[in-house]
């Protein structure tokens, strides 16, 4: 008996063994691959301006775009799809972000006339970015949108982040009102994180 328990021990120390070799085998070669590489769809993803004919004006949305990126905005503003953040559609939103003030879901910042940007005058983007406080009055908590960072910004910088805004292709996508009272709740970081778009769709 002994024999057979001392055995099957074995057996199940190679088996485990042989799973976890197995598992480092097929999961990507994180230290065998420059980082750059990782990130590079991501640096990708923001539109560039070059096409911006009056030089004024590309110089602006340059600067921009150099904001929005360096900022993060996408880490937020990401189109979730089922392999992750979906890059073809840039900020165009829908992931859901949780607060003890409610349940929101991210904007589409691009320049879509019936969902988009394009629906807000540049005063009412700069109250966003200056204040938390949106078009209709209620403010979004700083947990949520971290509007408190960028009260720092200078106008010149909330006005080249604007004009950036308003040259990103426009993407038709329906973000639903803020809703509220929530709590967070187990599921929470799976809904943020687990690929699920918020939007209301087309």
């Amino acid at each position: 008996m002994r024999k057979f328990l001392k055995w099957t021990l074995i057996t199940m120390l190679v088996l485990i063994a042989a799973g976890f070799l197995t598992f480092l085998y097929l999961i990507p070669p994180f230290f065998l691959v420059a980082p750059e590489t990782f990130a590079k769809a991501m640096g990708d993803a923001p539109p560039a301006v070059a096409d911006i004919k009056d030089p004024a004006e590309r110089a602006l949305a340059e600067r921009g775009r150099y904001i929005v990126v360096t900022t993060g905005c996408i880490g937020c503003h990401q189109m979730p799809g089922p392999q992750g953040p979906r890059l073809d559609k840039y900020l165009a939103g829908g992931a859901r972000q949780r607060s003890v003030g409610g349940t929101y879901v991210t904007a589409n910042l691009t320049p879509d006339r019936e969902t988009g940007l394009a629906r807000r005058t540049d005063d009412e983007v700069k109250r966003v970015l200056r204040s938390g406080v949106f078009h209709d009055g209620h403010v979004t908590p700083n947990t949520v949108m971290p509007w408190a960072n960028f009260s720092n910004w200078t106008e010149e910088d909330r006005h080249a982040v604007v004009a950036y805004l308003r040259h990103l292709p426009p993407v038709r996508h329906r973000i639903p009102e803020p809703s509220g009272p929530s709590l967070s709740h187990p599921g929470a970081i799976a809904e943020i994180h687990g690929g699920a778009d918020y939007g209301a769709g087309q």
